[in-house]
């Protein structure tokens, strides 16, 4: 792993930057190839075999020696030994190495350190007696851990992790921001506040920077101090290039605050027309509340059905023995968050499935009264069918590990084209639901501003084109500028000086001089063409059934396109949905559950951070479904 990787799982041998300063206290381990502790199996068995080849001599001169190799007890206490040896595949099939492996106790207590952060444990964990016993019996070696050592611990892999990020921070330019806000089961008001970039090497990194409670009030202004102190410990504040936040209100207020103060020192690209970045699954989850509130009633009996079933063990079981009964599939019913549409979808899909286990439900249990009838399984039938591209869509543009910003227009178009369809049919039973989603649509952008849309952002890109190509060209100039300065100017050797300077100048090889004058001049005048290149280019078609990866892309025509390539990965970088910021919130409980609920909110930030940071580390993350 590179100094500036956050892949792969955490050895001693990597990132000694930060390992030097551990306080785990590892050594680095020799490699197999220089420890002369490593014995080959492979070359051992034919020296063995060497050795015994008279064994079974036809002339029985050596039975001895067979006889000897049975009881000896040095080649017996020699072959127990080994079961200590860490054992290792060679080279090929038959061959393994053998290689001294000694216990490292700080190795497992940093391990454990990050198995609590990542699996929300407790700290007395450690202290818990089958936890212990199964340690003992992995090694005997292993020393007993505090619950205070293991706070301890934990405080170490979350500076350590806080070291890396930041060394990973200071090495981009831009940084695109999602936050989100929310109130935990202590009523306590957090935000939390999420990173994302792609590095040199074309990849995308997201971390969650911060996880902090916010004092009241609760305005737009005090969360803006709150986000800019976050952004200022890490040292991005001026590098922010997009926020992405949900339509409340109080958001709109922190985009226009941090936006002024970015404004001030002229970091915004093309003036901040980019900066605001509001939610896109905010925005179709509106969308789709509006076309819902058309079968409401229909929704609610679904919604009572399973509240009924679920409401006592009883129950439950019955509707269970039921589905037995009916092989019906091995799922749970799902009760919805009725202000999240897809919520929503997945409770009704799910009772869907159940329906006629709902019908011999009713006819057992009296006090079941809202059975939805024939005619609003059908509605039901039709709204799944209806939204499972709306679901798909959103699963699609809510990714974090991959970019959403190329992702997002295609999904909308598709999703535009359904409502348009279902509209215009007079006959389809869901044409109230489309019609309350169509004015939504019509309202951002009409039939007659299409070309005028389309003009405007063809000329935001060439204006933020020109603005990374100064950029670039100034770096450039002025290091060729700096060449060119005759040291003597300012310096007071006399002319002796300024003859030996200008003879040093003039001892510059063909090739440096060619370099310098294609810096000087057509470096920066060439790149000016790059977007007109590119725009010119036939469109990329990948292979059927082949997911195109535009980071990849774009990698590979970093040489091609050296200034426009930088720019498509910050707008890569751009996130259009706050997913990646409101999944920390998901789980409810599982983020500030019982056992954390009396910890500070310090340590809260940490764990939660940590759990981020270590998740990706270990490889952990969540597989996403890959944009299409």
């Amino acid at each position: 792993m590179s100094d500036v990787s956050c892949n792969g799982p955490l050895l001693y041998n990597e990132d000694q930057y930060i390992d030097l300063h551990s306080p785990f206290q590892s050594a680095n381990p020799e490699t197999m190839e220089t420890n002369p502790n490593v014995v080959n199996l492979e070359e051992g068995n034919e020296a063995l075999n060497d050795a015994t080849d008279g064994v079974h001599d036809a002339n029985g001169t050596t039975t001895h020696l067979n006889r000897h190799l049975k009881f000896c007890p040095n080649l017996t206490a020699a072959t127990k030994g080994q079961l200590k040896l860490n054992l290792q595949p060679g080279k090929s099939d038959s061959s393994a190495v053998v290689q001294n492996w000694k216990f490292d106790n700080s190795r497992i207590r940093e391990v454990i350190s990050h198995m609590i952060m990542v699996h929300d444990l407790p700290f007395n964990f450690v202290e818990y007696d089958l936890f212990n016993v199964m340690m003992k019996e992995a090694n005997p070696a292993f020393n007993k851990i505090s619950h205070s050592s293991t706070r301890q611990d934990c405080i170490s892999s979350y500076d350590i992790g806080q070291k890396r990020i930041q060394k990973l921070l200071n090495m981009v330019n831009r940084v695109s921001i999602t936050t989100d806000m929310w109130t935990s089961i202590q009523n306590i008001h957090y935000v939390v506040v999420t990173c994302h970039f792609v590095d040199a090497e074309f990849k995308l990194h997201k971390y969650i920077l911060s996880f902090v409670d916010v004092p009241p009030p609760y305005s737009g202004v005090h969360i803006y101090d709150c986000l800019f102190k976050c952004l200022k410990e890490w040292n991005i504040e001026t590098k922010v290039a997009t926020l992405t936040v949900d339509n409340a209100t109080t958001n709109d207020v922190v985009a226009r605050s941090l936006k002024e103060s970015l404004d001030l020192e002229c970091k915004l690209a093309i003036d901040g027309k980019l900066f605001h970045v509001r939610c896109y699954a905010h925005i179709l989850n509106l969308l789709v509340q509006d076309g819902l509130l058309q079968i409401k009633d229909v929704i609610h009996n679904v919604r009572e059905s399973v509240k009924h079933v679920t409401a006592s063990p009883g129950q439950l079981h019955l509707f269970g023995e039921l589905s037995r009964q009916l092989k019906k599939p091995n799922k749970y019913l799902i009760l919805d968050v009725s202000t999240r549409w897809n919520a929503t979808y997945a409770m009704l899909s799910t009772a869907l499935e159940f329906k006629d286990v709902f019908v011999n439900y009713k006819a057992r249990e009296s006090s079941y009264k809202t059975l939805p009838s024939e005619d609003d399984w059908k509605k039901v039938e039709d709204v799944c069918l209806f939204l499972e591209l709306f679901n798909e869509a959103t699963k699609i543009i809510s990714g974090s590990e991959y970019p959403t910003s190329n992702l997002f227009l295609a999904e909308l178009y598709g999703i535009k084209e359904l409502v348009d369809h279902v509209a215009s049919n007079e006959n389809d039973c869901m044409k109230s639901m489309a019609d309350e989603m169509k004015k939504k649509f019509d309202k951002i952008y009409t039939e007659a501003k299409k070309m005028e849309e389309i003009a405007v952002v063809k000329f935001h890109l060439e204006e933020l084109f020109k603005e990374y190509v100064k950029a670039y060209k100034e770096p450039i100039a002025s290091s060729s500028r700096s060449g060119d300065v005759d040291p003597s100017v300012s310096g007071s050797g006399g002319a002796s000086t300024s003859i030996a300077s200008r003879f040093r100048k003039c001892m510059k090889t063909g090739t440096a001089k060619f370099d310098q004058h294609i810096r000087s001049v057509g470096c920066v005048e060439s790149v000016k063409s790059e977007l007109a290149i590119y725009l010119d280019e036939g469109v990329c078609i990948p292979k059927e059934g082949e997911v195109f990866d535009a980071l990849g892309w774009w990698k590979d025509n970093k040489l091609k396109y050296r200034i426009l390539s930088k720019m498509a990965a910050d707008i890569l970088a751009i996130p259009i949905t706050i997913v990646a910021s409101e999944s920390a919130f998901s789980a409810g409980g599982r983020v500030i559950d019982p056992h954390r609920s009396a910890l500070g909110t310090k340590m809260v930030d940490m764990l939660i951070c940590g759990a981020d940071w270590y998740q990706h580390y270990y490889g952990l993350q969540k597989k996403e479904k890959e944009g299409k």
